[in-house]
């Protein structure tokens, strides 16, 4: 996690730098700074690019991290000193610049030092701090193979087993068949099963199986597949090169219709190599590849399988077989309940399944033991598993270093969150996890990419999908959350806060609660105050209802998410938090004009815990000074709307979102200095409106948007009986929901909106059909009507006819039908 900290660190180096002009007190201040920024970005650049996956690398990360943290934290310590002092309007009495300017001075050269002396480290290979393990380069699995206990077969493995035959056997050309999924899912075993298929060992004349491993090697894979070939390695195998052992390979493989199993594969470039030894002899030849990650299994071709998960019923017969052994499979009744309930926690991961079914194997057959060994599947009995967790661990020591932090900060939420990917992707933003590159994407987007990579390295599970296909909610997958929360703590990195003991807290960074009402405990509270330099405090668990004494004296915060705690009054301490970025809290009442104090604040989220609907002239503004708060990236104040702007010089100029505010705020004063007059900024690519009211002639406007991709019209959003499109507009929308409207007439003018993949129509009673040019839209994925005229339903069945029932799915449903079922 040192690539996090010195990211940190340069980052906030760089937003002194940035703000010297308004820090008098310093004068040797903005030299100081560059010299710092100078150090960390030269060894940014050496440090990234190590190998930094060995117990020595790792060493040297401790002393970096350690480092890097000394100097932050006294930089920004006499940033706050600075910035309370200015607030004051007055000359800092009774403190001695000079020693704070000695203190970042010492700071700096005690950062310095620490570089040079791990730079020589580094570019000496040769001064080993720990001897690096080398068992993960390249291990012949086939060795023993034969004394293995037979993989557990189900009805449904049969299914992919004639899946992959099919991809095995359909063309004479040289394919290449992937078979992707998380660790521990089983991809090894249905690849070994493949193999000892009886069609399949008649079909090929020659079938190899290699294991590669994350730290492959060309050579040793070469040496390895001719081993396996039958060539005996001699002298002269062992002193040639890699091409060499190549070309001897592909000589072999010459004329033989070969299947080979590469299991294991971490990287496109290894895989790439690879096939540069592979003959294409015409007759039917076959490489399965094994891998975690899509992204490589995509790069090997269009052929690929995703292994899928175990249901219920054959996570049981596993657990069965594992824990009392074919001849007694079956489980006791009185440990049936019990039993059951482990299974489930395991959510059909057989890796899980079988680490727990091992540790029930030789542990207590009683009711209770079973009652308690529920309760702690995946934090002490799989995390203590050490064959399950070396597989596991495996996922994160191999994540790019960039996506480590935003894959331990997941565990931040409990195990078993459904957590937003917009909160998510905020909360990495304001931590500083992730770089912007170039002015064509967006900090935002540049972390809903990396959320992406995670989720296709089979680490980060999508739990609910948003209507076009994207990312509503998100957690890690199980096994790996005890991962997070272990390293994490290794690393000082996040601490999570229980009420019982609380050791190593003072070091930590950031601090994470999921039962809210272990504040009211003294000595939880007593424990947070001995972490002053800690820069998140993060409430995550379930909403508590009642007011709970939270402790905010820690003047380096930058996140405070305390959305699930209810504030009576606003709390006053935030205001003196000048370091934060994300600011999210439940209260009713007006914010203070003094929350403009928060410069630096990116993210201002309040909720409440009453809605209040106001009626009249009674409604709540936000203070006018909330418009110099010229960092907020997304303003969210529900019950709040905005005052008018002072001037026209008045901006937001870095707001992406404003959320909250009713249609009062809607207004060319509010909205226009933010937005020309096509009305909406040309970056927007998803927009949201309701209880508008407009004409559907100022659709127009938005038709105009070039990147537009998502549009959702709720609530009345536009009025009015017909609604007429023409030729132009919309070139990029992918996703239209109109829901709640008045609309009877929706002439298109045979404009076919080009890219448009789902359509929804909920609640539209007076619309009589969608436009028949939509059927000429060949990208048209869905078409789903809530509560439509029989007419409306009718006219996307004829679009449904048009295309020959191929490719568009057409729902129909009904919300009295949908109420009947939930009774």
């Amino acid at each position: 996690m040192a690539y996090a900290a010195v990211l940190s660190l340069k980052l906030t180096i760089q937003r002194l730098l940035n703000s010297c002009h308004q820090i008098p007190i310093l004068p040797p201040y903005p030299q100081i700074l560059q010299l710092a920024y100078d150090e960390v970005e030269s060894f940014e650049t050496i440090f990234c690019s190590k190998e930094s996956n060995s117990k020595r690398t790792e060493a040297l990360e401790r002393q970096i991290r350690e480092a890097a943290f000394r100097l932050e934290d006294v930089l920004e310590s006499a940033h706050v000193s600075d910035q309370h002092f200015l607030s004051q309007s007055q000359t800092p009495d009774g403190v001695d610049i000079s020693y704070l300017a000695m203190k970042v001075k010492e700071e700096i050269d005690f950062f310095t030092e620490t570089v040079k002396k791990i730079t020589e480290q580094l570019s000496n290979p040769s001064a080993s701090l720990l001897a690096e393990e080398d068992d993960e380069l390249v291990s012949s699995t086939t060795a023993g193979h034969s004394q293995e206990k037979k993989s557990f077969i189900f009805p449904s493995d049969h299914d992919e087993l004639i899946r992959l035959k099919d991809m095995l056997s359909f063309s004479r050309r040289l394919e290449v068949v992937s078979i992707v999924g998380m660790a521990g899912i089983g991809k090894t075993a249905l690849a070994k099963q493949i193999l000892e298929d009886s069609y399949i060992r008649g079909h090929f004349n020659l079938l190899v199986f290699a294991s590669v491993g994350p730290k492959s090697v060309l050579r040793e894979i070469m040496l390895d597949l001719l081993a396996k070939i039958g060539v005996e390695i001699d002298k002269t195998h062992e002193q040639s090169d890699q091409r060499q052992l190549g070309v001897a390979f592909y000589e072999k493989l010459y004329g033989s219709r070969y299947l080979i199993v590469l299991d294991d594969i971490w990287d496109q470039r290894c895989w790439h190599e690879v096939t540069t030894y592979l003959p294409d002899n015409h007759n039917g030849s076959r490489i399965i590849i094994t891998t975690r990650l899509e992204q490589v299994a995509r790069s090997a071709g269009p052929y690929y399988l995703n292994k899928r998960f175990l249901n219920q019923q054959e996570s049981w017969l596993l657990f069965c077989d594992k824990v009392f052994g074919r001849d007694h499979s079956s489980c006791p009744s009185e440990l049936e309940k019990a039993g059951r309930k482990i299974v489930k926690k395991c959510e059909g991961l057989p890796l899980s399944i079988i680490a727990v079914a091992r540790h029930l194997h030789d542990a207590e057959k009683t009711p209770e033991y079973w009652k308690q060994a529920a309760k702690k599947v995946h934090t002490a009995i799989i995390g203590a598993d050490k064959a399950a967790s070396k597989v596991l661990y495996k996922s994160y020591k191999y994540l790019p270093e960039y996506l480590k932090p935003c894959f331990l900060y997941i565990g931040v939420f409990p195990h078993d969150s459904d957590i937003t990917a917009s909160k998510l992707i905020k909360l990495w933003c304001a931590e500083g996890f992730l770089q912007q590159y170039g002015i064509q994407t967006s900090l935002e987007d540049s972390a809903m990419e990396s959320l992406e990579t995670l989720v296709s390295s089979n680490v980060v599970k999508v739990r609910q999908p948003t209507s076009f296909g994207g990312i509503k909610t998100c957690n890690v997958y199980p096994p790996f959350w005890h991962i997070c929360v272990r390293e994490a703590g290794k690393h000082k990195f996040f601490h999570v806060i229980d009420s019982i003991g609380n050791q190593g807290i003072e070091s930590q960074r950031r601090l994470c609660i999921h039962n809210n009402a272990l504040f009211g405990i003294k000595n939880v509270r007593k424990s947070t105050t001995s972490t002053p330099n800690v820069r998140s405090l993060l409430c995550t668990g379930p909403h508590h209802q009642y007011p709970v004494p939270i402790n905010l004296d820690f003047s380096l915060l930058r996140v405070l998410d305390a959305l699930t705690i209810r504030f009576y009054s606003f709390p006053s301490a935030v205001v003196k938090l000048v370091e934060l970025r994300y600011l999210a809290i439940t209260y009713n009442g007006v914010l203070p004009d003094s929350i403009s104090k928060l410069r630096y604040l990116q993210y201002l989220i309040v909720h409440q815990y009453l809605r209040i609907i106001y009626y009249g002239n009674s409604r709540s503004y936000l203070p006018m000074e909330v418009w110099t708060m010229h960092e907020l990236r997304h303003l969210e104040v529900m019950g709040s709307d905005m005052p008018d702007p002072s001037s026209e010089d008045v901006l937001l100029p870095n707001l992406l979102t404003l959320s909250g505010i009713s249609t009062h705020s809607c207004t060319k004063e509010v909205l226009g200095p933010k937005l020309p007059a096509p009305f909406f900024p040309v970056s927007l690519r998803k927009l949201t409106l309701g209880g508008l009211g407009l004409p559907w002639e100022d659709m127009s406007l938005i038709a105009c948007l070039p990147n537009l991709e998502v549009l959702k019209l709720r609530c009345y959003a536009f009025r009015g009986p017909e609604w007429e499109t023409f030729e132009g507009g919309f070139w990029k929308l992918r996703v239209l929901l109109i829901e709640d409207t008045d609309l009877e007439y929706w002439r298109a003018n045979g404009y076919r909106f080009p890219r448009l993949e789902r359509l929804f129509i909920h609640h539209c009673y007076k619309l009589k059909e969608i436009p028949q040019s939509i059927e000429e839209n060949f990208r048209l994925e869905v078409i789903e009507i809530v509560d439509g005229t029989p007419s409306l339903v009718a006219s996307a069945k004829q679009i449904q006819h048009a295309w020959g029932f191929a490719g568009l799915q057409v729902c129909v449903k009904s919300t009295l039908e949908e109420n009947g079922k939930g009774k």
